[in-house]
């Protein structure tokens, strides 16, 4: 095939891609068989149960709690904190290495996205799928670690709050 002179492709070299971390999941990230949906159910019609009772723009949003909000309650034995402890500590190893490689692959978008501006035309941006789990992965055990270490936080507190010194 001949490309006119405007649209050559770029040389480029493909890398093997990095070697996969291992994924962990915990009991506590897995949804039982047999558990209801979130989702509304339909009616034979095809519609929503419940829908044009109240104008979409006047609906409320349905407030989303995340799955660790529920799952970690407040801390009541030392056992307790100790499990809490533990996950805490096997899900700050995977947050640690996929912050490395969002860290890494975002510094790469950048030179990139330098690169591309500095030529005449460069196409649309597209995005990566597998980068964009790995990115929301990351922020969502950004959340729950910390989520995790407020509740062993607040169970040392009230421990040292309720302890008796004679």
């Amino acid at each position: 095939v001949r490309w006119p002179r405007s649209h050559m492709p770029l040389p480029c070299v493909l890398k093997p891609p990095p070697a996969r971390a291992k994924h962990v999941t915990f009991e506590d990230e897995v949804v039982p068989l047999g558990r209801p949906s979130r989702r509304v159910p339909h009616t034979e019609e095809g519609e929503k149960s419940g829908a044009g009772s109240v104008p979409p723009e006047l609906a409320p949003w349905p407030h989303a709690v995340p799955d660790y909000v529920v799952k970690y309650p407040a801390i009541r034995s030392p056992r307790q904190r100790e499990g809490y402890k533990g996950i805490f500590q096997d899900q700050l190893a995977e947050y640690t290495e996929l912050l490395g490689e969002v860290r890494a692959t975002r510094r790469r978008l950048g030179e990139l996205e330098a690169a591309m501006g500095r030529l005449p035309r460069h196409a649309t941006r597209r995005t990566d799928s597998a980068f964009l789990e790995k990115q929301q992965r990351c922020e969502y055990l950004k959340k729950k670690l910390t989520h995790i270490k407020a509740r062993i936080q607040e169970y040392d507190r009230d421990a040292r709050e309720s302890a008796v010194y004679f």
